[in-house]
């Protein structure tokens, strides 16, 4: 039964969150700008995104898998003195729609036969034999999510398969949306985007676009639909770590652990 999580909510181990790097600090960005009224971090991980949310005063829902990960963000959002909703459900399943999405998806392209034996660092990293495994559910699900006029940063690869993307791409557009690469980082062998995708709003207003910006330096069940928690009356007031391991994958430190975890 979907519900936030209030106590531990079986095993966990700080470990296997999968700690804010490159491709994390990136989606930040994005998350912390003002002007959304809600919020909602899909595959919240280290929590990083959803405190940068929390911190402009938005109404913030994070959800992952991950019991941990739900753990981690509610510590760090109390260590901020910001509030954030931590929701264990898969990808936004049972939730209502927010005016921003934000979600780093695992976007490493996985073969068959190639998990990791760790349960949520495989769900992490697992991007399916394309890297769009998780990306592709997310899209079809931003129609129910994402309310008109809202917007959706995910984070993306150039490890993607090309051709899949564009497919996905098309279908989204197919639908009336608008789909914008906003954002990208080359690293060494690697280059991370940011992919800003719009429902057109009611009235037709216009909504703000952002520039690629390009720059040389150098992750997530099924319930009834219920509507997520809402502030208080008062309102809600008004996010880095260690690597992976050691095996091929993104220079944005995506990494496949070679046991054990």
């Amino acid at each position: 039964m979907l519900r936030p999580l209030t106590r531990p909510a079986g095993p966990g181990h700080p470990d296997s969150v999968y700690p804010p790097r490159e491709d994390s600090r990136i989606l930040v960005e994005f998350a912390g700008r003002p002007g959304a009224k809600s919020v909602l971090d899909i595959g919240t991980g280290s929590g990083v995104a959803a405190v940068a949310a929390a911190r402009t005063g938005a109404f913030v829902v994070a959800t992952d898998l991950n019991p941990e990960a739900l753990r981690r963000v509610a510590r760090l959002a109390l260590e901020e003195g910001v509030r954030v909703h931590p929701v264990r459900t898969d990808l936004a399943r049972g939730l209502r729609a927010f005016g921003r999405i934000v979600a780093n998806p695992p976007y490493l392209p996985t073969p068959p036969g190639s998990e990791d034996p760790d349960r949520w660092i495989h769900l992490a990293l697992d991007g399916g034999p394309d890297g769009l495994a998780t990306t592709r559910r997310l899209v079809e699900e931003l129609r129910e999510h994402l309310l008109p006029g809202g917007e959706a940063f995910l984070v993306g690869s150039s490890r993607q398969d090309r051709g899949a993307l564009a497919r996905l791409r098309r279908s989204w557009r197919g639908t009336g949306g608008q789909w914008q690469r906003v954002a990208q980082r080359r690293l060494e062998g690697e280059v991370l985007t940011v992919e800003r995708l719009t429902r057109r709003s009611r009235a037709g207003a216009h909504r703000p676009t952002y520039g690629a910006r390009r720059t040389g330096a150098a992750r997530r069940g099924t319930a009834p639909r219920r509507r997520s928690p809402r502030p208080t009356r008062r309102g809600s007031n008004p996010g880095p770590g260690p690597g992976r391991s050691r095996a091929p994958g993104g220079a944005s430190g995506r990494r496949r652990s070679p046991r054990g975890s």
